[in-house]
């Protein structure tokens, strides 16, 4: 009988890059053979094109207050949604953000320990904040000429020296924080509403008679871009929302307070200082769902969408709402829910972060 251990390497490799991403620390356990091979580009761009093939896609979300990894393949009848096990035990789980394979989950109650983690190798790492009144904003990276140098930056309401802070950003590779001083009049009108795209931040704000727009936080000029365009005029009592696709497009959706019409528009060009939009669909009859959360995401080659919300009928539930062409609407239940809904989509990366000395904090 031939063990595993045995295996031509060819054939090795095509076997564990089709163990889901929560299995990856495991198999990496398993001995130094295995660890050595799921560390190489070539497994890792082996994962990525097996989970385009099978038309899934990824999202980290909070449920029953366990952050957990999310498949989601609406190429399939049965089995839509598939939870793939709890990636880390947290409480009191406020924000939970991505970028490049990282994810980082916010502490709502202290506000001074956020966590890092990239679920594909299991590592994770602690942040402090240098006051209870920072907030971490968004998280990014730098593109340099061998690697990607992450970055978060938090907004900030506290004084050094008697000089107001409003906004620092922390280096993982240098392990520090260091105050922007940043001039804009919009500096301080951001919803909480970030997605990461191409490395950069981009929040949906409305500032007073300046009206709506969205605004990029460059990662590598460490500032804020111009005011977008968004592709329509809301209420300030419609609902809009932010999504990225597979971090290489961003989405919009808008539900109408009155009618309840839904629309999304996915991003044909998006750079920090330039946007396009293209329509993805238009949902008509939306009375079964007025979203409240925020949290969505689409499959731009079916044009169909999965919005993430509380049930209308049974209290205390998750339910996932897919939504497609002319109001097509199913109704996916997701078991008990946390006090409100967090999550964002998810992109599987190789990149290692870089773990402090012993005995050292941030």
């Amino acid at each position: 009988m031939t063990m595993m251990s045995n295996l031509p390497r060819d054939l090795l490799e095509e076997i564990l890059s089709r163990a889901p991403a929560d299995s990856m620390r495991a198999i990496r356990l398993t001995c130094k053979k295995w660890n050595t091979l799921t560390e190489e580009e070539s497994f890792r761009k082996k994962q990525l094109l097996l989970a385009k093939a099978a038309k899934e896609f990824m999202v980290v979300m909070l449920m029953n207050s366990m952050v957990c990894l999310v498949s989601i393949n609406l190429h399939k009848e049965d089995d839509v949604i598939k939870c793939n096990g709890k990636l880390i035990n947290l409480t009191d789980v406020s924000q939970v953000f991505h970028c490049g394979g990282l994810v980082c989950i916010t502490n709502g109650c202290t506000n001074t320990r956020d966590v890092l983690w990239n679920p594909y190798w299991g590592q994770t790492r602690w942040i402090e904040a240098r006051s209870r009144h920072a907030y971490i904003y968004a998280i990014g990276y730098e593109t340099k000429i061998s690697c990607r140098s992450y970055k978060i930056v938090s907004s900030a309401n506290y004084y050094i020296d008697d000089k107001r802070v409003d906004y620092e950003i922390y280096e993982l590779d240098s392990n520090s924080w260091r105050v922007l001083d940043l001039n804009s009049d919009w500096a301080t009108a951001f919803y909480k509403m970030e997605v990461s795209v191409k490395g950069n931040a981009y929040t949906y704000t409305r500032a007073g008679g300046r009206g709506e727009f969205l605004i990029c936080f460059d990662f590598t000029t460490e500032g804020f871009g111009p005011a977008l365009p968004l592709p329509f005029h809301s209420h300030r009592q419609d609902i809009v929302a932010l999504s990225s696709v597979r971090e290489e497009q961003l989405a919009v959706l808008c539900q109408r307070y009155d009618t309840l019409h839904m629309e999304i528009w996915i991003s044909s060009k998006i750079e920090p200082n330039d946007v396009s939009w293209r329509k993805l669909l238009l949902a008509v009859d939306m009375k079964p769902l007025t979203v409240c959360y925020g949290n969505f995401f689409v499959d731009e080659e079916k044009k169909v969408a999965v919005v993430f919300d509380k049930d209308k009928e049974i209290r205390h539930r998750n339910t996932a709402y897919i939504i497609g062409e002319n109001g097509y609407l199913r109704k996916v239940d997701l078991g008990e829910s946390a006090p409100f809904l967090v999550g964002c989509s998810y992109v599987p990366s190789s990149v290692q972060i870089k773990q402090l000395s012993k005995g050292k904090s941030n």
